[in-house]
């Protein structure tokens, strides 16, 4: 080990990978099975929590103490001992003889710290025995040369504020996510595969997001649908670039030169989920997407998994259990999670701010989140992106003005319910079937108004709860013309 890949070590702190203890002890034991039992690690001795260093000498009798506190653990826990700078340490490779436990029960790292198991969970580690967490296995489709992408790990670094002169394979080790093969030849872990290959199509499917847009309520007809396969970040970012393409959004007026977007549906919310998704998926489950749907009436956001084990839904929201603590801890540094289970909190608060629905949570094989969307939206939005491109004319469809096909098709069928008397924006909406054209309904009643097609009922509120439209003699006009 060199300096420079100490330095880094001592920047970053503990991982799962990473322990520091200040002094040589018994409790040694307990960070040598919890290493060998989950993916394996290094424990440096001579190092407080906080960094600071404090005089441990590597000596042949602290050499022979550590040995012997590896070799009392059931069965022998194999170690390699080295020091750098003084500063001793101990590599513990992902043992092959699991279960492993020491005078003081059997642990497991989780984390950034060896936790020791209850009666059931030793069970369910038992029953669990030879299947190591996915995100810690080596992918044997990957291939270092062929599949590692440097411009991704330069752009997490960045990201994350880390500077370091360590070279590439050093730095994947100490990020948790770059394996040495007993050949001598290197490879990532599947946490690296998600964060540092340009494509997971071939090495990970299963860490595709998909996201689809449906007509109407019901998951029939699909209106439109992606594919995202890139590294984790960038899914995470085409994600959110679909929602904010597909749902409506108004401007308010800052008195500065930019102006403020008010999304339908606070995007730091749905942000908070797509993350989350992310983050605590099954990736054992194969044959199923993190997905995204967008229907008319609400959002859906869903990953394969379901409550991570050892959380109850009685304890859903108020207590943190991580299910991929690599992945996590990766995502953690780029300030996407704050690692502490503040995530439902924080779409709760930003729904009750944005004055939307409180999001609903479904628990089995899936974990779904529900976000509400608002039927009655406000007059004065500027509609979807999609609705946007139509009015561009990108789908006029030879209409005039560059007004679209669809959006021509609705005026005509709202100025039809109009002759039947006056209606609210919620009426025309139940009206019309909650068809994917509705997502059209706000600024359409604001273009029929502006044109004295249509008129308020309550001219002097335009933003009363009893505001109604009522249809113009112009409007009746159009419509006859039209019939």
């Amino acid at each position: 080990m060199t300096e420079a890949e100490l330095q880094f070590i001592l920047q970053q702190g503990e991982g799962p990978r990473i322990e520091f203890k200040e002094a040589v002890s018994a409790s040694l034991a307990r960070e040598f099975v919890a290493f060998a039992n989950a993916g394996g690690g290094r424990v440096f001795l001579g190092i407080a929590d906080d960094g600071s260093l404090h005089d441990v000498h590597l000596d042949n009798r602290l050499r022979s103490r550590i040995q012997d506190i590896a070799n009392n653990c059931t069965p022998r826990v194999p170690i390699e001992i080295e020091a750098c700078r003084d500063i001793p340490v101990v590599h513990v490779p992902e043992g092959r003889d699991k279960p492993y436990h020491c005078a003081d029960g059997f642990f497991l790292r989780v984390g950034a710290n060896s936790q020791k198991l209850n009666r059931d969970e030793i069970v369910e580690f038992l029953q669990a025995e030879g299947c190591v967490r996915f995100e810690e296995q080596r992918n044997r489709r990957f291939g270092f040369e062929r599949d590692f992408d440097p411009s991704r790990l330069r752009g997490f670094l960045r990201n994350a504020g880390i500077t370091t002169d360590l070279d590439e394979r050093a730095v994947l080790e100490n990020l948790g996510v770059g394996l040495t093969l007993p050949d001598g030849s290197f490879t990532l872990n599947n946490a690296g595969v998600l964060f540092f290959t340009p494509t997971i199509q071939r090495v990970c499917e299963q860490a595709t997001i998909t996201c689809g847009v449906f007509e109407g309520t019901a998951r029939i007809q699909v209106a439109d649908r992606k594919d995202y396969n890139e590294d984790i970040v960038a899914n995470i970012d085409n994600t959110l670039r679909f929602l904010r393409r597909e749902l409506r959004v108004r401007y308010e007026m800052t008195g500065e030169a930019r102006r403020r977007e008010i999304w339908e549906l606070p995007m730091d919310a749905l942000r908070e989920a797509v993350v989350n998704a992310v983050a605590h998926r099954d990736y054992n489950v194969y044959g199923a997407h993190t997905t995204v749907d967008v229907f008319d009436d609400r959002v859906e956001i869903s990953n394969p998994g379901g409550l991570v084990r050892g959380l109850t839904p009685e304890m859903f929201g108020r207590r943190a259990i991580r299910r991929n603590q690599i992945v996590t801890d990766l995502l953690h540094r780029l300030d996407l999670v704050e690692n502490m289970g503040t995530g439902i909190s924080k779409i709760r608060d930003r729904l009750v701010e944005a004055g939307c629905p409180p999001a609903e949570y479904e628990f089995g094989g899936f974990f779904t989140v529900t976000f509400r969307r608002p039927i009655e939206w406000g007059t004065d939005h500027e509609g979807t992106a999609r609705d946007r491109e139509a009015d561009r004319g990108g789908q006029s469809g030879g209409q005039s003005g560059g007004q679209s096909r669809g959006q021509s098709d609705l005026q005509t069928q709202v100025l039809g319910l109009l002759t039947e008397g006056d209606m609210g924006k919620t009426e025309l909406a139940h009206a019309l079937g909650y068809t994917k054209r509705t997502r059209y309904l706000g600024d359409l009643m604001k273009r029929l108004t502006e044109e004295g097609l249509a008129c308020f009922t309550i001219p002097d509120k335009p933003n009363s709860r009893l505001q109604k439209y009522r249809l113009t003699d112009k409007g009746r006009r159009t419509i006859q013309k039209k019939n």
